[in-house]
């Protein structure tokens, strides 16, 4: 008979909501940022951390990548916060203010047209929907109450502008784009 293999996204499907919440980092300054390092830790029943990084694109894309894991020692997920910390200082902030940032952003990024990272199907299981609260509306999302695409070094800038066109219309949205990524 042969032994099954441990999948983590199965784990975290099945278990990521029933385990306890043992912190809430997102980046310190996100205020002053468009994107966001935002990462869940829950307690798992033995000894092990399971975890859900998420980058948020708070200005206009929302949910633009996400990592999650579990069967972590509580060693591993300090030396991986110690390595998110290595491009900026994270804080931790309330379960319900890390619900209402993560999940703002990607109604936000919604209305403009954009789905979250493909991994955060399974990951969103180690979130808590429930815990969003009235706080999510005294987020700002977009810059200056229009969404604000700044380019990334793997994004497809035609495609996205093009999308936000669609969606929001010209005139109605900002970006910063390589030159040669935008023809009107």
């Amino acid at each position: 008979m042969q032994q099954r293999k441990f999948s983590p996204e199965k784990y975290i499907r099945q278990n990521g909501r029933k385990l306890l919440i043992e912190k809430c980092l997102i980046a310190d300054q996100y205020e002053n940022q468009g994107l966001t390092v935002c990462l869940i830790v829950r307690k798992q029943s033995s000894k092990y951390f399971s975890f859900a990084n998420i980058l948020v694109d708070r200005l206009c894309l929302g949910i633009k990548n996400v990592m999650a894991n579990c069967n972590f020692t509580k060693a591993e997920i300090d030396d991986f916060i110690d390595r998110l910390q290595s491009s900026g200082e994270l804080k931790e902030v309330s379960p319900v203010y890390f619900h209402n940032l993560v999940y703002g952003a990607m109604d936000y990024a919604t209305e403009n047209g954009f789905n979250p990272h493909k991994d955060f199907d399974y990951a969103q299981y180690l979130l808590e929907p429930d815990l969003v609260d009235d706080g999510i509306d005294e987020i700002e999302f977009g810059w200056e109450g229009k969404p604000l695409y700044i380019q990334g070094p793997h994004d497809n800038g035609n495609r996205i502008l093009g999308i936000i066109n669609a969606k929001v219309g010209k005139g109605n949205y900002n970006f910063i784009v390589e030159e040669e990524a935008f023809q009107d």
